[in-house]
């Protein structure tokens, strides 16, 4: 980024004056000013990064200027930006989503990189700033405020505590935020660790918040301590308590947790003031932004919900800018600000035709125009299996002391398109001594094996909701948020150890059996991210998802479903390599409850 010193404040100056050529001038497209929530003829120069002039039409000379670009026809905005996004969701190294993602508008993101953190730790998050640098895309990285999400319900390959954030904000300027605090019951019940990280990350840009469905006096509690957004509300009434509260409201929209339809709903027609309200995907695939884009195409869903345009518009750039204290360098197009301009041909579709980041043409025609240097990772950052012990299928079943008979089993609802499970009782079958799945209606067996080589733990339990249809199968990930252990699940404990060698032997990342079908989707990148072209990616990912199509399973991205079923601050029932979870409780729970053992 060019320095704003005096000599180049000087030629900015002279620039805005027509005393100096500019770089860029944008003539005869249609403003979106996001400012005053209006649309007009204007022109605009660019000086090596900044916008010099906001002008009306032909009052800006063309031959003072070294590149007219015409954007007739076109409407001019401020670039988009990604307010809440796990980078490692998209599967992507920072090089391969910048080179996707920028022809859809995108000029800024915000990314919690926890998952990263959880799997390689302080080097990782060195590892990935390094990685983010020199890109077409403004990428702004957090420091993790839950590694690990739940302390003592899930074991991690790595700790990063007050301390370790302390020393992170010290030693590296290029942290931006604090990442989501996740660890909301450690908020409210005071813990004093949670407390000093929230009071660390006043000294950074951001505190990303994550509470969901707490209302009323805890939600207040929450909101005190400066945490001051959420991207959690699966209502409207949820999303508009937190608005009217003063929290930076995030309607989701990612390739699993589909929030958007339900919290606009609410709010469209309500004549309210939407400023605290922005966008975010929080966990996208690769497939879902080939296919559908990326913030364009949320802008596109909430002018389609109902919310006016320019008001949809604001919400990717100004008012997610103004979030991130950015909103005098980026979010709009004005005089001093940062060139990050993007030419829509229409505002239904949000189609980019091109994008300029930093005062510089990248993207234009249909081709991008950035010399993307050649990703390397490590080997250390690829070496994330470790299991102590290969587990048997022994090893697997949900083993219990009662008698043979039939028993209330706590099993894992799983809720489509959502986060959120359900906490099931379901009657199961014990003999000789291990509780039995029952394929037949929907119960598999789910189990999480920690994979760093720490203690071996291993967890065996049920879920029910993916509908498949298949007399053996195994689904089988080390992308198993936040702690990314492996979790496995299937009909039977032979199929599932079958999948469990296939993932070791691919280094992490997905594989699937169905019968005589074998999928495998390598994620060597920490077991979480691929080391391949996003194509590369995008087709890996389309050949083991057919095989759900290919009348397996018509469940929504059972993949990404299951890769929640980890996370225990998500309610209501979840599973780590320590046990069965619940949620609402924040403590663990038997297989079998009222039973007396």
């Amino acid at each position: 980024m060019i320095n704003l010193d005096i000599s180049f404040l000087k030629e900015l100056i002279s620039c805005a004056r027509g005393e100096i050529p500019s770089d860029v001038l944008i003539q005869n497209g249609t403003l979106v000013n996001v400012i005053t929530r209006e649309t007009y003829f204007a022109d605009i120069s660019i000086y090596k990064n900044r916008i010099a002039n906001v002008s009306d039409p032909g009052v800006l000379d063309p031959a003072n200027t070294k590149k007219v670009i015409d954007a007739r026809g076109k409407y001019i905005s401020p670039g988009f930006i990604e307010s809440h996004l796990h980078i490692e969701s998209t599967m992507l190294p920072p090089s391969e989503f910048a080179r996707l993602v920028v022809p859809h508008g995108t000029t800024t993101v915000i990314m919690d990189p926890h998952e990263i953190g959880n799997a390689l730790g302080e080097e990782g998050l060195k590892l990935l700033l390094d990685l983010a640098e020199k890109q077409p895309l403004r990428m702004l990285i957090e420091i993790p405020s839950c590694v690990p999400a739940a302390p003592g319900l899930e074991t991690t390959a790595f700790t990063i505590d007050d301390k370790a954030i302390a020393n992170l904000i010290q030693s590296e300027p290029r942290f931006y935020g604090l990442g989501e605090v996740m660890n909301y019951p450690g908020v409210l019940f005071k813990n004093d660790s949670v407390l000093n990280k929230v009071l660390l990350g006043k000294k950074l840009a951001v505190i990303d918040g994550h509470i969901p469905g707490v209302s009323g006096r805890d939600l207040d509690a929450y909101i005190a301590t400066g945490i001051k957004s959420d991207h959690e509300s699966t209502t409207g009434e949820e999303l508009l308590e937190k608005l009217r509260k003063g929290m930076v409201t995030m309607a989701r929209e990612g390739s699993f947790a589909k929030e958007l339809h339900n919290v606009l709903k609410l709010i469209k027609d309500k004549n309210l003031d939407l400023r605290g309200c922005t966008l975010c995907s929080d966990d996208r695939n690769v497939i879902d932004l080939m296919t559908n884009g990326h913030m364009n195409s949320h802008v596109r869903m909430a002018v389609a919900e109902g919310i006016d345009v320019l008001t949809a518009i604001q919400m990717v750039t100004i008012n997610a800018a103004t979030y991130l204290d950015l909103h005098n360098e980026i979010g709009s197009i004005a005089p001093g600000k940062i060139a990050d301009i993007i030419l829509l041909d229409d505002l239904t579709e949000f189609h980019v035709s091109s994008v300029i980041f930093n005062g510089e043409l990248v993207y234009s025609k249909n081709e991008i125009l950035w010399d993307f240097s050649q990703t390397t990772i490590p080997d250390w950052a690829q070496d994330t299996v470790q299991l102590l012990t290969p587990p048997t299928s022994e090893n697997l079943r949900a083993k219990t002391s009662l008698n043979d008979g039939v028993y209330p089993v706590n099993v894992i609802g799983v809720i489509p398109n959502s986060v959120l499970t359900d906490l099931k009782q379901i009657n199961l079958e014990v003999k000789n001594g291990w509780i039995r799945p029952n394929p037949k209606e929907d119960i598999l067996s789910i189990s999480v094996i920690e994979r760093y080589g720490v203690n071996g733990n291993i967890s065996n339990a049920f879920i029910q909701g993916f509908q498949i249809n298949a007399n053996q199968f195994a689904m089988a990930t080390t992308v198993a948020h936040d702690s990314h252990n492996i979790l496995v699940a299937g009909t039977d404990h032979e199929t599932m150890v079958e999948a469990i060698k296939l993932l070791q032997n691919i280094k992490g990342g997905y594989v699937v059996i169905a019968d005589d079908k074998i999928g495998k989707l390598p994620l060597p990148f920490g077991g979480l991210m691929s080391t391949q072209s996003y194509q590369t990616l995008y087709n890996e990912l389309e050949t083991i998802n057919q095989i759900f199509k290919d009348g397996v399973s018509n469940f929504d991205e059972p993949l990404m479903a299951l890769s929640f079923m980890a996370l225990p601050v998500i309610p209501h029932l979840k599973i780590t390599d320590k046990g069965l979870v619940d949620v609402d409780k924040f403590a663990f729970t038997e297989l079998i409850s009222n039973i007396n053992q």
